[in-house]
């Protein structure tokens, strides 16, 4: 397991980050040039980034991490924050006090105040976890392609099907010419019948 990541390099992958700068999203396609093909991750019809032909993949990672780290950050933080009664500064000095039975009642009560604070935090997470489980469960999968395509230069899921057999083999077939496409899925969730307006 990895080491946690310092407070330093946390700042420093932030400082890397692009801000306000070509925001919006980043799409790869495929070109042609003097020298041969190409894939190409363009921001409104600007191109950022040439990538040799073998290089679809590190292409569609280049631009899905415009979008990817900047989400990760977020998560950091939120959990950070959700944390961060468990890490108050002088937890070290309150427990050495209660260890060596030198800890005040106030200082126990501050204590037994933060941990219901963080219990109930932790709770509320789990049972909206519990839920957004059990909504998953009650749905419908459905499967997809998904390709960046053409002069639009947008994401499209082509495709749609409850059958992953039968997706899969579209994958194959869109591969052909878009190598990067994607087999993807998500929850269709069906609400209850109502009757139809005359």
């Amino acid at each position: 397991m990895p080491e946690p990541m310092s407070p330093e390099q946390l700042e420093q992958l932030r400082r890397r980050q692009l801000g306000t700068w070509l925001t919006g999203p980043w799409t790869i396609r495929e070109a042609t040039t003097p020298d041969g093909d190409v894939w190409q991750v363009h921001h409104t019809g600007q191109v950022l980034a040439t990538l040799p032909d073998w290089a679809g993949n590190l292409a569609l990672w280049i631009a899905e991490a415009h979008e990817d780290i900047p989400l990760l950050l977020a998560e950091v933080d939120r959990l950070q924050a959700v944390t961060a009664p468990l890490t108050v500064p002088e937890h070290l000095t309150v427990s050495t006090k209660i260890e060596d039975e030198a800890a005040s009642a106030d200082e126990l009560r501050a204590i037994a105040r933060r941990l219901l604070v963080t219990n109930g935090r932790l709770t509320r997470l789990l049972a909206q976890a519990q839920g957004e489980a059990r909504t998953a469960l009650t749905g419908d999968a459905e499967f997809g392609i998904r390709v960046r395509v053409g002069n639009a230069a947008a994401e499209h899921v082509v495709g749609r099907t409850p059958d992953q057999g039968e997706a899969r083999a579209r994958l194959a077939r869109y591969r052909e010419r878009a190598p990067d496409a994607q087999l993807v899925v998500r929850t269709v969730r069906y609400g209850a019948w109502e009757e139809a307006p005359s």
